[in-house]
């Protein structure tokens, strides 16, 4: 067993019709001592703020900036099945981060399929129950083991699935229903117009019509 893996985390309830958002969960660097949320946390909560119910699969470190962020999620209404990882700092993400070494600030320390990821693709597998659709965030920062494996839960529950990553990562995700290259901040316009183009092509999906 991983020195760093804390698998006694007991199961969530996750609202009926939620939206599930799964992978990476970042914050921006700040000038001060403010978490400003990025990837799979900024998505969350922007979900939210569309008045949609939607919960949260992922991790943190475990240390001031996740407990943090985890408290603004769950402020804001976020259902929350994240992990915080010991021994292991939340992932910024910032301009200093060097693209031919896309290792260097991994969330996870880890290379490969491990506990980690085995966790994560579990708890997905149980959350999709429920869900009317799955929100993928994927920027390479290792909280994905297998792109198709929660590709395929969704299709399982046949409920549709956006997955928002990094371009290079566009391949793993082909199946998805909707799959659009994105960095680890995405426009709230951009997230709507996604939610509602899943809407059109799955009428019997639970997601609201939103207004721009």
């Amino acid at each position: 067993m991983n020195r760093l893996f804390s698998p006694n985390v007991d199961a969530v309830d996750h609202p009926d019709g939620h939206v599930l958002v799964v992978g990476d969960v970042a914050v921006m660097p700040a000038a001060d001592a403010a978490v400003i949320p990025a990837a799979a946390a900024q998505v969350a909560l922007l979900l939210k703020s569309f008045g949609q119910h939607c919960s949260l699969i992922g991790f943190v470190g475990d240390d001031d900036t996740g407990a943090i962020l985890q408290n603004q999620l769950r402020n804001s209404g976020v259902s929350l099945d994240v992990l915080p990882v010991t021994d292991w700092s939340s992932y910024t993400v910032g301009p200093e981060l060097d693209p031919d070494q896309p290792e260097q600030q991994r969330v996870l320390p880890f290379n490969g399929m491990s506990e980690y990821q085995a966790h994560l693709q579990n708890r997905v597998e149980r959350a999709v129950r429920n869900a009317c659709a799955l929100v993928i965030v994927d920027q390479g920062f290792g909280s994905m083991g297998d792109p198709r494996a929660a590709v395929f839960a969704a299709q399982q529950m046949n409920i549709p699935s956006l997955a928002l990553c990094a371009a290079s990562l566009h391949q793993g995700y082909v199946k998805a229903t909707r799959v659009i290259p994105v960095g680890p901040q995405i426009e709230a316009g951009l997230l709507r117009q996604q939610l509602d183009h899943l809407q059109s092509i799955d009428d019997d999906s639970n997601l609201g019509q939103f207004t721009r």
